[in-house]
């Protein structure tokens, strides 16, 4: 076997293989019993016709082309091993020049190259703004709202009613070849908020729902909207659009008081002064860890944005699978149907994976790429305390979501522990990153690396994980699930004209990104993802 290596710019070997007529006569021979195992020859048993047979009854031509794929198959290590080629992933075969004796071209991904410069001289200034007391009791309205009745309202709508309607959208004087259509009598339900609290991420914009003020049961009402041009979905901005909304019912939402019987729900709080005073220290510490989160996705920006990468291409094609089987997938648990779904944007496939897919796992793959390579430059290493105590986080969430145990019976314990295990490690290298970029932003001194210490899978790993599930959970309903997880990369919403607004008024969003683990099935999900994501 001869072999060429060429390193491609692109990070790509490609490798020119040719074989000699007697190494190849060798599979030629295996590929002739293969095929006659599959098959009936005349006046043989499968298996036992001689090769000169097998030749002449299914051609020679078959027998070249499947012990060339056998060849492939079989001495591919041999290939890599000869070429001294540490690939990132699968080849591929490039082209065939000869096939007999076989001659062909690979083309191998390798590892990514990744250089950060100077990204330690990055600096941002660290401006935490004091934390408003008023967040306390938005999040007890809304707490009570969950619980609320809901009963028709007397009365012209009003803030704080709950309106069902039917919404049409079209833009005015669309492009030629533009789908005017923005949505056709679409359900949707929505929270009527004051001007404090219009949300940005409000659909079809944001303050929207304050046009429903004054509406009652079977109005009809049409809203001009002219998009400003920074609108977060490019294909709206600067666009006029025309709304219709049909009124079917105006509700009025009966809040419960903050009773012992309400309190009861919430955990085990002796006044409303003491779920207060927990609640409050919860939301400054939110509040905190919300700002860091931005604060640290800018430093890590600043440092994406000075990187060099060279990476092979297959990286990107795959991970434009990935993403594409994740806006499926989201779809989906949104009962949203994915041919559908583009029809309703007015695109193609092939245009929705360049124009919109492509752009954003590409943003992904790099970013991941520069967090595997700051865990490496930084010589993080785990911390057993650390990891233990987000074992516990993470087995409380799966068993407060209702699905621990069915989980577990499902996997067996041994294969849920592991899982746990995995994912407590992942969000333990998570927030060291999440420290040390910090240190990086503000100019504090980096501290010197410690020894690594082990993170194993101890003896007694169930039962630890049985007593964290059975653990008391006093702990109040977090107002964010959000953690600053550094792969998620994008804020990428493709659906935001298709969703109704939940009685919570949290938009559910299809989203190119990792989610924090919130449920037993979206854990068995994140322990799935690629390796590269920390």
């Amino acid at each position: 076997m001869k072999i060429d290596k060429i390193i491609q710019d692109d990070r790509q070997a490609k490798l020119t293989v040719e074989y000699t007529a007697d190494e190849f006569e060798t599979f030629k021979r295996r590929a002739a019993k293969k095929v006659s195992k599959n098959a009936k020859i005349p006046g043989f048993r499968p298996g036992k016709a001689p090769y000169q047979v097998i030749v002449n009854h299914y051609g020679e031509e078959t027998i070249i082309q499947e012990a060339i794929d056998l060849l492939i198959e079989f001495d591919y290590p041999n290939i890599l091993k000869q070429a001294e080629i540490e690939p990132s992933g699968a080849g591929n075969l490039e082209s065939l020049e000869t096939l007999d004796p076989p001659k062909f071209i690979l083309m191998i991904p390798l590892e990514p190259e990744i250089d950060l410069g100077d990204y330690r001289e990055v600096r941002k200034p660290y401006e935490l703004e004091e934390f408003n007391t008023s967040a306390v009791d938005d999040y007890i309205i809304n707490l009570r709202r969950r619980s609320a009745t809901i009963v028709p309202a007397e009365h012209p709508a009003e803030v704080g009613d709950l309106v069902y309607y039917k919404l049409s959208g079209e833009f005015l004087n669309p492009a030629d070849d533009e789908d005017a259509t923005i949505t056709d009598k679409t359900p949707q339900e929505a929270i009527i908020q004051d001007e404090e609290h219009i949300s940005d991420n409000e659909w079809p914009y944001p303050g929207f729902n304050r046009e429903l003020l004054g509406v009652k049961d079977g109005d009809e009402k049409e809203i001009q909207y002219t998009y400003p041009e920074d609108f977060e979905d490019e294909s709206f901005r600067g666009k006029t659009a025309l709304f219709s909304i049909e009124v079917q019912s105006v509700k009025a939402l009966e809040l419960p008081e903050i009773d012992e019987d309400f309190l009861k729900l919430l955990g085990d709080f002796e006044s409303e002064g003491d779920f207060r005073e927990k609640l409050e220290q919860q939301l400054r510490a939110e509040h905190q860890a919300n700002y860091d989160s931005d604060y640290i996705s800018e430093v890590l920006s600043e440092i994406s944005d000075k990187a060099i990468l060279n990476y092979p291409p297959q990286m990107l094609d795959h991970e434009v699978e990935h993403a594409l089987e994740d806006i499926k997938s989201r779809l989906a648990s949104q009962k949203l149907d994915y041919e559908t779904y583009l029809k309703l944007r007015g695109k193609e496939e092939p245009a929705f994976i360049e124009e919109d897919i492509r752009p954003a796992a590409k943003q992904r793959l790099e970013r991941s790429l520069i967090v595997e390579a700051l865990i490496e430059l930084e010589g993080l290493k785990l911390d057993q305390n650390m990891v233990n105590e987000q074992t516990g986080n993470v087995v409380r969430e799966v068993f407060s979501s209702g699905k621990g145990e069915e989980l577990q019976k499902e996997m067996g314990s041994e294969e849920f522990s592991r899982m746990i295990t995995m994912e407590s490690v992942s969000r333990t290298m998570n927030i060291l990153l999440n420290n040390r970029l910090k240190l990086i932003g503000t100019g504090q001194p980096i501290p010197e690396d410690d020894e690594p210490l082990d993170v194993e899978q101890e003896d007694d790993k169930e039962e630890e994980i049985d007593r964290s599930a059975q653990a008391d959970e006093n702990e109040l309903p977090s107002s964010d699930d959000e953690k600053s997880d550094l792969t998620d990369t994008t804020n990428a919403d493709f659906d935001s004209e298709m969703q109704s607004t939940p009685i919570t008024d949290e938009e559910p969003t299809v989203e190119l990104e990792n989610e924090p683990v919130n449920s037993g099935e979206d854990l068995e999900q994140n322990i799935g993802k690629d390796e590269k994501e920390v």
